[in-house]
């Protein structure tokens, strides 16, 4: 007869634990000993941690920016790179005599190595006071807990020492290549403005806002020159009415200076006292006489409007010069004749002729107001064609001005729009230097943001690593699983009844009657 399986229900798994609970209880008290002698074994490392708070300038950021725009975490990041360099940790390594048994044994490489790793910096997400707060932790690891409470506190003076330093050298970088910028820039700006004064200078007068005046100028010119036309042409007509006026006394007076210079001349030869100009007056109508004549009268009006030097007077005296000879020729033949006239006239009557009567005093007097007139108006039109020529060089000078007024327009333009340029970039870095002079001197003062140790660190309790309660569960579960084990392989290992359920099961028969143990 085979044997038929008896379901297990949870009085059966009862009763086997009571029946093996010595399988139970045993492995797991002996694991429970064994974790905890692990746990006393086992090096304790403690863990301090300060925390430290980010406070926001003082002054308030609308009346002076910072100059450092940098997050916490790249600040931190960068400080952190400071206080872990080699040279840092190794003094503080040595200063707290930290790793004593690890530096004797390993290189200061692996120690310095090893202290990085116990260090730990955390930004907190969680925010103090108002929402433009925050803070970040510092934590270190070791084995004296009273050491590794002091090393951390150290570095978190590290860290706001460094804080301020960094911050200060920024600050005091920022304003002294901004300095540097601005100079560069000045002298730039100078350069150009020297530039523009210098084009200013070169063509002034050609300059596009001076184009509204030099038409008004010219405008005024172009009348000035009209009037100054209108009276030359003026007194012209007045000296031609002059001139006629004298030359028809000048007739008057010619005919009767003539007359009485012919009488005079016969006269003096008379007496012989005649003089050259007297004899040649008296000279008959010879063509050689009369051009000497008409060349004194251009010499004595050309003398009336030019100087000695101008060569039309130079042209008529040389005509003069070469004609002088033949009237001098003339002049002893008449001598002549008038000598042999006198005589015979003397032998007749023995007496002179007298001379004609002089010109009317009214008409000499007219005569000269004239010529004082004709004069004036000579030097009147030689001073209006002075103005005239004057009138008319300003006049060129002006439209040459208006003509290149366009070009010197586009030229100063690009003049000031590269100066407008170096000024409005002059502006903006002279702006940022006066605000980086006052972050650098608000982050000398310590007025700027500041890290500040909130909760310093304290003396450790216990010891992070190892966990004794995670070491006493993890024995405890290895004992429990140990001696579940041996109860199981225990209980494969009987043979025997121990219920009449079992035995019922087994057989399939049931249990008439059962005796119970008797225990003497």
């Amino acid at each position: 007869m085979e044997p038929r399986d008896k379901p297990f229900t949870i009085h059966d798994y009862i009763e086997i634990g009571l029946r093996r609970k010595w399988y139970i209880l045993i492995p797991l008290v002996c694991s429970i000993l064994i974790s905890f002698g692990v746990y006393k074994f086992l090096p304790k490392i403690y863990k301090a941690t300060t925390l430290i708070l980010v406070q926001p300038q003082r002054v308030p950021v609308n009346y002076v920016r910072p100059t450092i725009t940098a997050s916490v975490t790249e600040r931190l990041n960068t400080i952190s790179q400071e206080i872990f360099s080699r040279t840092r940790l190794e003094k503080i390594i040595g200063e707290f005599n930290l790793y004593a048994e690890a530096r004797n044994k390993r290189p200061l490489e692996e120690t310095i190595g090893k202290m990085r790793k116990s260090i730990e910096v955390s930004v907190q997400t969680k925010f103090f006071r108002d929402q433009s707060q925050s803070a970040f932790t510092v934590s270190f690891e070791g084995k004296d807990p009273r050491t590794v409470m002091m090393v951390t506190n150290k570095l978190a003076s590290l860290f706001i020492e460094e804080n301020l330093k960094a911050r200060a050298l920024q600050a005091g970088g920022t304003s002294e290549f901004l300095a540097k910028e601005v100079q560069n820039m000045e002298a730039k700006l100078k350069k150009k403005e020297n530039d523009v004064r210098d084009f200013k200078e070169r063509f002034m007068g050609e300059l596009p806002q001076q184009l509204d005046a030099n038409l008004r100028i010219l405008e005024r010119l172009q009348q000035q020159l009209q009037a100054t036309n209108e009276n030359i042409k003026v007194a012209e007509d007045r000296m031609i009415l002059l001139q006629g006026q004298m030359e028809q006394l000048q007739m008057k007076k010619s005919e009767r200076e003539s007359l009485a210079a012919r009488n005079l001349a016969r006269m003096l030869a008379e007496t012989g006292k005649a003089t050259d100009e007297a004899r040649m007056e008296a000279l008959p109508e010879d063509p050689v006489i009369i051009q000497w004549r008409q060349l004194n009268r251009e010499l004595n009006s050309a003398r009336s409007k030019y100087t000695e030097n101008h060569p039309d007077i130079i042209d008529l005296k040389r005509k003069i010069a070469n004609l002088e000879p033949k009237v001098k020729a003339l002049l002893k033949e008449q001598d002549a004749m008038m000598e042999a006239r006198l005589k015979e006239r003397r032998a007749k009557t023995g007496k002179i002729p007298a001379a004609q009567p002089p010109l009317d005093p009214a008409a000499e007097k007219l005569l000269t107001q004239y010529e004082d007139q004709f004069r004036e108006k000579q030097l009147e039109v030689k001073r209006l064609k002075g103005e005239l020529e004057k009138l008319k060089d300003q006049i060129a000078l002006y439209q040459r001005r208006i003509e290149d007024t366009p070009k010197r327009e586009q030229e100063l333009g690009l003049l000031t729009r590269d100066y407008d340029l170096l000024r409005a970039n002059y502006q903006s870095l002279l702006d940022k230097r006066i605000q980086a002079q006052m972050a650098e001197s608000l982050e000398r003062k310590q007025q700027g943001e500041q890290f500040k140790i909130l909760d310093p660190a304290s003396l450790p309790e216990k010891p992070i690593r190892p966990d004794r309660d995670k070491i006493l569960l993890i024995g405890a579960f290895i004992g429990m699983v140990a001696g579940l084990g041996l109860t199981w392989f225990r209980e494969s290992m009987d043979q025997s009844f121990h219920s009449e359920a079992d035995l019922e099961a087994y057989l399939g028969l049931p249990v008439i009657a059962s005796i119970s143990n008797l225990k003497e």
